[in-house]
């Protein structure tokens, strides 16, 4: 196979794969190694292609890391192209992280690349992966222990990383790259035994035409057998579903509906690993806890309340304190919540507010969540009452308590329980002279 005859055998499946044959503007992530500098130096030869370079220095060879930026770096000159280096401290990083080493090196890459994509407008960032990868990350899986989504390999596009080689083996590239006289940086660390996608890179490396042919239909296979059950998980995830919003995030779940869901594990791990549960067992025996009990992942939590399961981020509880110092200042304020206030709600003709005996009012008001001992006078009712005792007779839920604003004056009485009930020592009376109309 001539130079032009193998040109057009990457470049046609690249261009067609991506539609590259419009106007894109790409940053492409190179480390100077074999893979990356075939990639960069294809791409070059796809016509309106706007191009930048990525290139990370990790800090972690020494000598060996600061030649490898240096070539990236040169090539770009020598090519006039924009060229991103980024250095990191990574072994810090992953100590501090209590990561490993090459999970550190992920972390800080992808991060660095998104800002990229954002700050420069890129469309893509293209990424050198190709099909030996995704064999031995199947493999990594497959030790690791997983499921069906982790026998898919690497994905060929995510979001807005792509990877134009996929559909190539090493042997083809390494070919291609001996055929144009590419020249590449070679890693030392790949050769090291302590990591284990080199231990499988030396296996997979013997592998036939035959198997990666093989492999390939299998993986198609595969992603539309996966594309059936995130369909059906898509299903049952409405069916269970009572409430649900984004901002801020809020699902309401029907325990019921979970329990008679078969294989349950499969569902629990299905429905609940996006949010960092990965343990169906403590998922399984949530669904029978008493109410009140919690499940925490690193950003959600999962609250069981009565028949239902809340799940939301798990964000520190708010214990700020919101200062109105007075009316004229603070009419309406929007943290943290939006309320306003009408000195005159009869001129304003304000009908959907709770009023309030403006006499009674001592500055400052705050604003706040409940605290132990909290306790409060219904309006209309005679005697005090516990703010928690309140809570659990109107069914409030742990985030519910937790997001229930307070109006509290400034000798500490609690006004209203916004959004509730009025405490009645503030109640409007025949013996009112001004009225405060508040309104959320």
């Amino acid at each position: 196979m001539n130079n032009l005859s193998y040109d057009h055998f990457f470049l046609d499946r690249i261009i067609k794969s991506f539609s590259l044959g419009e106007k894109k503007k790409i940053c492409v992530a190179v480390s100077g190694g074999l893979d990356s500098m075939v990639l960069l130096n294809l791409l070059l030869l796809v016509p309106n292609l706007t191009l930048g370079v990525a290139h990370c220095n990790f800090t972690l060879r020494d000598k060996e890391s600061n030649e490898d930026e240096n070539f990236v770096n040169n090539f770009c000159v020598k090519k006039h192209i924009l060229c991103h280096v980024k250095r990191f401290n990574t072994f810090d990083f992953s100590k501090k992280k209590k990561f490993s080493i090459q999970m550190a090196a992920r972390k800080l890459r992808y991060d660095w690349f998104e800002d990229l994509l954002k700050k420069h407008s890129y469309e893509y960032m293209a990424l050198g992966h190709h099909l030996s990868d995704s064999v031995e990350t199947f493999f990594i899986n497959i030790m690791r222990g997983t499921g069906l989504k982790g026998l898919l390999g690497i994905p060929i596009e995510n979001r807005k990383f792509i990877r134009p080689l996929y559909s190539f083996t090493k042997e083809e590239i390494l070919h291609y790259a001996k055929m144009r006289k590419i020249n590449w940086r070679l890693d030392s660390s790949n050769q090291e035994n302590k990591y284990l996608r080199n231990k499988i890179r030396l296996i997979t490396s013997t592998f036939s035409d035959y198997f990666y042919k093989g492999f390939k239909k299998s993986i198609k296979y595969l992603h539309k057998e996966n594309l059936v059950i995130e369909k059906e998980v898509t299903k049952i995830h409405n069916k269970i579903t009572l409430e649900k919003k984004e901002n801020p995030f809020f699902w309401k779940i029907e325990c019921e509906k979970i329990k008679e869901l078969q294989p349950l594990c499969f569902y629990l791990f299905k429905l609940f690993f996006p949010y960092g549960f990965s343990n169906t067992e403590n998922l399984k025996n949530l669904l029978y806890a008493q109410s009140g009990k919690q499940l925490f992942s690193k950003k959600y939590r999962l609250i069981k309340n009565r028949n239902f399961w809340i799940l939301v981020k798990n964000k520190n509880i708010s214990k700020k304190i919101y200062i109105i110092s007075n009316l004229k200042d603070y009419k309406t304020t929007s943290l943290p919540i939006h309320i306003k206030f009408f000195l005159d709600p009869k001129k304003e003709n304000i009908t959907e507010a709770s009023f309030i005996d403006f006499d009674k009012i001592e500055f400052p008001l705050q604003l706040r969540t409940w605290r132990k001992g909290d306790f409060f006078f219904p309006v209309n009712m005679k005697g005090k009452k516990k703010l928690s005792k309140y809570y659990k007779d109107k069914k409030f839920s742990i985030f519910e308590k937790e997001h229930t604003w307070l109006l509290v004056n400034g000798n500490d009485k609690i006004i209203w329980i916004i959004g509730n009930r009025l405490d009645d020592r503030f109640k409007v009376t025949e013996k009112t002279k001004r009225i405060l109309g508040v309104k959320i």
